[in-house]
């Protein structure tokens, strides 16, 4: 999400739908989706990656950041009920999802835009769900501090 490829994330319920027009902080997890390499074949498919260093990058932390972090500032969009398995299986959403329609949710949130944050980012433990956070000013990119401390007023 953080590189900017994936622009769709996906629940099966309306977590994000509030947060439509908001920011919203990205933590890496410890753990390693356990799809089997599946998001490496999508992201090859027409339209994607097709450069076998482009792809490491793109699945890859960049230097200074770890798992287990809070790496990034994500301006969230909208989010859209879509129900049929068929229409999330379009070749379009599977690679905005970067994952499979029977894999993702049924609520595809569209991520407007991903900003990393200065390394090493927030180190902090994981939670489920969206919860509040204190995250310092100077950790955002500088291009970006007054957009998103007058967004957070």
């Amino acid at each position: 999400v953080a590189h900017g490829f994936k622009t769709l994330e996906t629940r099966n319920s309306t977590v994000f739908q509030k947060l439509a027009g908001r920011w919203c902080c990205l933590h890496v997890g410890q753990r390693t989706y356990p799809d089997g390499g599946k998001h490496r074949e999508i992201m090859q498919r027409p339209g994607g990656v097709s450069d076998e260093a482009e792809l490491n990058r793109l699945t890859s932390l960049p230097p200074g950041f770890s798992k287990g972090h809070v790496v990034a500032i994500l301006e969230i969009g909208e989010t859209e009920l879509m129900e049929a398995q068929g229409d999330r299986e379009a070749a379009e959403i599977e690679l905005g999802a970067v994952a499979t329609g029977a894999a993702m949710g049924r609520y595809l949130t569209t991520v407007r835009s991903a900003h990393w944050l200065a390394p090493p980012g927030l180190q902090m433990k994981g939670f489920p769900g969206v919860s509040t956070i204190q995250l310092p000013v100077d950790l955002l990119p500088a291009d970006l501090r007054d957009r998103v401390q007058a967004d957070l007023a």
